[in-house]
């Protein structure tokens, strides 16, 4: 089940669409609480640091790294989906090397 979740992030509200990914149970929803966006700071955070180390091991002159991810919610934090069984997750990576001139 996907919902409209409202988040502060500083002085800023979004509206966030998340995936319940706790039992049912968990589903009645937050109260006055709002979830808690640290947890998909953080991933996203982690995620960009193992990917910019791969990227300097490879060296490429130039290179371009675009990701998508669903939000999911589960016992009151939202958290990142970077990886499923469907197409709303991607991570697509450009990698360009240039030649040296002979």
């Amino acid at each position: 089940m996907t919902d409209i979740t409202r988040v502060e992030v500083g002085d800023a509200t979004l509206f966030v669409e998340a995936r319940h990914l706790g039992p049912d149970s968990e589903r009645e929803g937050l109260g006055d609480r709002l979830p808690d966006l640290s947890g998909v700071t953080e991933a996203l955070s982690s995620f960009a640091v193992q990917i910019g180390d791969a990227l300097h091991r490879a060296a490429p002159d130039r290179a371009t790294v675009e990701f998508g991810c669903q939000l999911g919610l589960d016992a009151g934090k939202l958290t990142a989906l970077l990886v499923q069984g469907t197409a709303n997750a991607s991570l697509r990576v450009t990698l360009e090397w240039e030649r040296p001139p002979r």
